[in-house]
């Protein structure tokens, strides 16, 4: 393939690496062997981003399936006749509940997927595609499963800076030395048997160690320390990193001191540790959904309770992540044992 033709989609920063195994795998089709593909990742990771760049690069005649809630019909997964076509499934995780008789559709959507003559991309929300590898080794179905990385602060600065002109804007140094511990402690509370229990989390800046040792902490520009910050708080994810960014500017001023931690204190017991997984797993949720799915009788009360604790929203009746709650809720999620 020509240097030209590898050229990244316009306005694609990042997947270098992924997009060139979906061209390889693009090309094994046109050869003749279908190699459908999984492609993974968090919430606001990049997932439909990354689907409508493989859209532009495609060399055949693309069909595309977008789901936004938990499917019901049938028709909705319905793949085009005939044979040679490229689908492009996005927000698969939609296609099941986790509920007696809930993988109807999934099961229907994946004997589509092997018995189709046409090459199928799908995108998946990483929690639930764990939980879907453990139940019914879903990962069998799909011959390439990338896992979409998390962007480092330099590629998030690229992201980031991609909107705007150079020189637009004023990076201004104001770090403190407590701005610049190398280790942190974010202390996460949940509830067991009505008791509040605070284990401490301890966050190890690396890339400072890193810097000591080669002696180059001294040279470091004040906007690759606010794009480390942004990082390392948005754990490399380029959606929440872009929110993140958003509430820090003062335009046309950014300073380290802008961009604060997430000051949230997650206190779960058993049952809204669930319930809030399920709504992580599937990226948006109706309170009916959460009742037929979880077989909670409060989760009215126990979505007012994450409401107040700031790591959901509701948005035209559906209940989703705050994203700047996604690194303490996936932290504490997994400290419960409810996500793994």
């Amino acid at each position: 393939m020509s240097e030209e033709e590898q050229q990244l989609p316009a306005g694609l920063i990042g997947f270098q690496d992924e997009l060139a195994r979906i061209r390889e795998a693009i090309a094994a089709f046109e050869s003749g062997e279908k190699l459908d593909i999984a492609i993974i990742a968090e919430p606001f990771a990049g997932r439909t981003t990354f689907l409508n760049a493989i859209e532009q690069i495609a060399t055949r005649k693309t069909v595309k399936l977008s789901f936004s809630s938990v499917i019901t019909d049938r028709n909705e997964i319905s793949f085009p006749p005939g044979a040679g076509e490229i689908v492009l499934c996005d927000n698969c995780h939609f296609l099941y509940r986790r509920t007696i008789g809930g993988f109807k559709h999934l099961d229907e959507f994946l004997t589509a997927v092997v018995t189709s003559e046409h090459l199928v991309i799908t995108t998946w929300n990483v929690y639930s595609w764990r939980y879907l590898k453990e139940v019914c080794a879903i990962d069998k179905f799909f011959p390439i499963t990338i896992r979409l990385p998390q962007f480092s602060a330099a590629a998030l600065k690229e992201l980031i800076l991609s909107d705007y002109a150079e020189n637009e804007l004023e990076f201004e140094d104001d770090s403190t030395p407590e701005e610049k511990r190398i280790i942190t402690r974010q202390p996460i509370s949940f509830t067991v048997r009505n008791k509040i229990l605070a284990i401490p989390f301890f966050h190890i800046d690396f890339a400072r160690i890193k810097a000591m040792f080669s002696r180059k902490e001294g040279t470091k520009k004040t906007e690759d320390i606010i794009f480390e910050k942004i990082g390392r708080i948005a754990g490399g994810n380029p959606g929440v990193a872009k929110l993140l960014w958003e509430k820090s500017l003062q335009y046309p001023v950014i300073k380290p001191s802008f961009v604060k931690e997430c000051p949230l204190k997650v206190e779960l017991d058993y049952h809204e540790s669930f319930l809030l997984s399920l709504i992580l797993s599937m990226d948006a949720l109706t309170e009916p959904e959460l009742y037929e799915i979880s077989d909670e009788s409060e989760v009215e009360t126990m979505l007012h309770r994450l409401l107040r604790q700031r790591l959901i929203v509701e948005e035209h009746g559906y209940y989703k992540l705050d994203p700047e709650a996604l690194s303490c809720i996936v932290s504490a999620l997994k400290k419960t044992g409810v996500i793994w």
